[in-house]
């Protein structure tokens, strides 16, 4: 009986995790699936996939606010994760890359292409509401017929 009762327990926290967010179907920890820049690069070619490249530091107030609060709600790391390859810098540790694209403040978020062209960049904090329409807005390619503005009057 109390095997049966242990094992039923177990279970059900497991589910209860799964429809959390805690833990995804592969039984791994949740959340965005950073990649490398070099790594991110070559996969967001090879996917053909856009690529959302976000530039933090260790010290940075704001960059450790966007991945506690931006970076950790359910609805934009599913939106990165099926729409994205997202690929974390930190500029301290890689310079060159973070010179490479001119990065003067952080945190600094890119969008690029599939085929590797930069789409456009936003410096500072983003909250997560607001990123999320960022990302819809690149992710479903409006950038290339509208503006944002229009984009968020489409959306209402």
């Amino acid at each position: 009986m109390k095997k049966r009762w242990y094992l039923g327990t177990i279970a059900l926290t497991i589910m209860l995790s799964l429809l959390a967010g805690d833990v995804n179907a592969s039984g791994t920890q949740a959340g965005i699936q950073w990649f490398s820049y070099a790594e991110g690069r070559q996969r967001g070619e090879a996917d053909h996939k856009k690529v959302f490249l976000v530039f933090h530091a260790d010290w940075c107030r704001y960059c450790l606010q966007m991945e506690k609060e931006a970076f950790q709600n359910p609805t934009v790391i599913a939106y990165v994760n099926r729409n994205f390859v997202p690929i974390s810098v930190n500029s301290d540790r890689e310079q060159d890359i973070a010179a490479k694209y001119g990065v003067r403040g952080l945190p600094s978020t890119w969008f690029i292409s599939e085929n590797g062209d930069r789409i456009g960049n936003r410096p500072g904090y983003i909250a997560a509401d607001e990123m999320l329409k960022i990302l819809k807005y690149i992710g479903s390619d409006s950038y290339l017929t509208m503006s944002f503005q229009a984009f968020l009057k489409k959306l209402k």
